[in-house]
């Protein structure tokens, strides 16, 4: 079965400003786009929306001039009713993120005739842009038919790409590819001589701003409610992992309790380690929520070279998809059953808070002084995390900021530092969550659905102190409070974590073969990037089952094939541009 490229289920914008002008490169690259299945959504004066030939994407004309592509809820005013009171792209833009929610993009061209980009703070949607002589482009994933059309220094940025293999979450963050710009969640572009953006909405921000919180368990039923019900709606079949954990069982819970179970199908996915076989929990949560599940089971095998293929495919390394059985197995599934989403309980660690971290007792004693220094929900605190009362004590009182690590930050932890310290620690998390969205088999075959990472939760948690969260001293303490009367007393009350290293540890041993000839000698070493010295003894089985992060090799292949694969288009792309007649490009 050929596997569908990362770019068919997404959209394309370009906008001819200059309308006098014929462009035969961009008119062949738009033929080029029909020939493969492209089709027009929507066009205003020379600004145009293509999806791609499996997008599920909708496409709005929103007042004159402004498209939305994607679903945008309101809170009360309606979009067109927030594009006539703003005039300015900036209070527009902040109108729009904080009167509603959704997965879009919302494009428009400003008083100046510059093409504006507002992506949504959840990052489920991704944009990246670029100015083609007098045109501007915008994309969810370059497809192919664009490649005349890419700036002229479109290179591997190797900094940025080592800055990546330092820290993985960092591949949701800017590029490792000059001349296109990445839009960040919450962030608002402009394509003008330049292409520049600046932040509307960041985690970081938003738990510096507010003031108010509600921690009743009821209302953070309410918002996973709405959350899930919304995410789900328009899906007429959908796909729903119940891991056996707690935030899975969560998002089941609230698709049986908000109608949405009718239409679903539960799985669970287990391999022969008993860290990784979960069954017995997810089990229990099927029961009560009166839903059947079936049982998958992972098996240990090598991995062939070819199945690394798609990582190296999209505009990001698709670090999403290194779990490379799972992923196709349920990538096939949602296709053989005919769903549109998959639904997920990813990002609950960020949100309810699961780090057994010793300062959210600091937190507690920045928000009330002295006055919550109280003696028993220390003597939790240091019980849960396992530091002496002395430790979280002197800590809390006396708190020393945390060394930043070296190099480039993602831009979401921009203002980070001024937040209480447990607040950062949940900032940083979102952060790394952002990989939840990014391509694998998976997204290119039905729409990821992670309600617990869309905006409304997102700031519900944001807004409530972590100690809160944790209810003094409980990792999601809320979050098991609220959701107690929906699980089984198991899952409430679980305190270990299912854990797939040993799994990871195996498939990577028996795969040792490949990720040598990917790594040793590849392009990551060629550049410096990684030092492949005594790899022999680290895919050893000594090695590979005392070591954590066993999933290394396979990030680090995910970092080489990606590389190859855009340096090979890359050389396409160069190719395709020495077709295209002089002065064309002017």
């Amino acid at each position: 079965m050929t596997l569908a490229t990362p770019d068919l289920r997404g959209y394309v914008v370009i906008d001819q400003a200059d309308r006098g002008r014929v462009r035969p490169d961009v008119v062949r690259a738009i033929r080029g786009l029909e020939g493969g299945g492209w089709r027009k959504a929507l066009e205003i004066d020379g600004l145009s929306v293509y999806l791609g030939p499996e997008s599920p994407l909708k496409v709005t004309q929103v007042q004159r001039r402004h498209i939305l592509i994607g679903d945008w809820l309101g809170d009360g005013e309606f979009l067109s009713t927030l594009v006539a009171l703003h005039r300015s792209a900036e209070a527009l833009a902040s109108a729009v993120v904080s009167q509603g929610w959704g997965r879009y993009v919302f494009v428009w061209r400003d008083d100046d005739g510059d093409l504006r980009l507002l992506r949504d703070p959840s990052g489920a949607l991704d944009c990246v842009c670029w100015r083609y002589g007098s045109a501007g482009l915008a994309t969810s994933q370059p497809p192919d038919a664009l490649d005349p059309l890419m700036p002229d220094d479109l290179a591997i940025d190797w900094d940025v790409l080592g800055e990546i293999v330092g820290a993985v979450n960092l591949a949701s963050d800017a590029l490792a590819l000059t001349g296109l710009e990445a839009v960040m969640p919450g962030g608002l572009a402009r394509i003008g001589r330049t292409v520049t953006q600046g932040a509307v909405w960041t985690p970081a921000r938003f738990a510096a701003a507010a003031r108010h919180w509600d921690d009743r368990p009821g209302a953070m039923v309410d918002v996973v409610d709405r959350a899930v019900a919304a995410s789900v709606d328009g899906h007429a079949r959908i796909v729903t992992e119940i891991s056996g954990g707690l935030d899975s069982a969560i998002i089941a819970a609230s698709l049986v309790e908000t109608g949405g179970a009718r239409r679903s199908r539960f799985v669970n996915y287990f391999d022969d380690q008993p860290e990784g076989d979960e069954r017995t929990f997810a089990r229990a949560a099927a029961a009560t929520l009166g839903v059947s599940l079936e049982e998958i089971h992972k098996p240990i095998a090598p991995l062939s070279r070819r199945q690394f293929d798609p990582l190296g495919q999209s505009v990001r390394p698709a670090l999403h998809g290194v779990d490379m059985v799972y992923d196709a197995d349920m990538a096939g599934r949602a296709r053989k059953v005919r769903a549109t989403g998959l639904l997920t309980g990813q990002g609950g660690d960020a949100v309810f808070f699961q780090s057994p971290d010793p300062l959210v007792f600091a937190d507690r004693i920045r928000r009330e002084g002295l006055w919550g220094l109280e003696p028993s929900h220390l003597a939790a605190v240091a019980r849960w995390t396992r530091h002496s009362v002395w430790t979280i004590a002197r800590h809390s009182l006396f708190p020393k900021p945390r060394p930043l690590a070296p190099g480039r930050r993602h831009r979401w932890l921009e203002g980070a530092g001024s937040l209480a310290p447990g607040k950062a620690r949940q900032v940083q998390q979102l952060a790394n969550c952002q990989t939840y969205w990014s391509d694998c088999l998976r997204a290119r075959s039905a729409t990821l659905l992670h309600p617990l990472l869309t905006q409304p939760v997102m700031e519900h948690c944001l807004a409530i102190p972590t100690d809160r969260l944790t209810l003094g001293a409980r990792d999601r303490g809320l979050a098991r409070a609220a959701f107690a009367d929906r699980l089984p007393s198991p899952i409430v009350e679980r305190r270990d974590k299912g854990d797939l290293s040993r799994f990871y540890a195996l498939v990577v041993r028996q795969s040792a073969a490949v990720f040598k000839e990917l790594l040793v000698d590849g392009r990551l070493a060629d550049q410096g990037l990684i030092d492949t010295d005594g790899f022999d003894q680290a895919l050893s089985d000594a090695s590979l089952i005392w070591d954590p992060a066993t999933n290394r090799f396979l990030i680090l292949s995910a970092l080489e094939v990606w590389a190859r694969t855009w340096e090979a288009r890359i050389a396409r792309v160069r190719r395709a541009k020495i077709a295209v007649q002089p002065g064309e490009n002017a």
